[in-house]
């Protein structure tokens, strides 16, 4: 019985997760296209575009607070970042274990190739959808993550009670 319920609902999270890796993969394709070929991973990209922008200097440790990645990931990322020419580690105040995190021409040249990319495929999703409908999707989807993120307080709140 269970089998036949589960199949009949939408599964939001599979929705999402399918949506998510398509506009991923388009973004991807573009980045590539326009990057003679480099291969484009776009989870590296938003990284490099935060990195843009920040006008304080940046750390590993302010970017696993930030990011919410655990520090083997991020710094699995930062290693590839550094290998591709894309960022550099400077140490600051002559404290060779204190460094800052930097953008070279290389990751400015990639990000602004990257943010084309996604704007570009923003545009191109949302044909025919009103301003209006977009909020609503922005509106409902913060409200769902925000949930999501709660909900590990939620089961501990139900095993609790138990």
């Amino acid at each position: 019985m269970i089998k036949k319920e589960f199949d009949s609902m939408r599964h939001l999270g599979f929705l999402f997760d399918s949506t998510s890796r398509e506009i991923k993969k388009a973004v991807g394709r573009g980045v590539i296209e326009n990057n003679e070929g480099q291969q484009c991973n776009m989870k590296l990209g938003w990284l490099l575009g935060y990195l843009d922008r920040q006008e304080q200097a940046v750390f590993q440790k302010d970017l696993e607070k930030t990011l919410h990645l655990p520090k083997s990931t991020l710094a699995d990322m930062i290693q590839e970042f550094e290998k591709s020419g894309y960022i550099a580690k400077v140490p600051v105040d002559g404290d060779g274990r204190k460094k800052q995190i930097v953008l070279t021409e290389q990751g400015k040249k990639f990000t602004e190739l990257a943010e084309t990319q996604i704007i570009a495929v923003d545009e191109y999703i949302t044909q025919g959808i009103s301003e209006e409908e977009i909020e609503s999707v922005v509106s409902v989807l913060d409200k769902m993550r925000q949930n999501a993120m709660e909900y590990k307080s939620y089961i501990d709140i139900c095993n609790k009670e138990d």
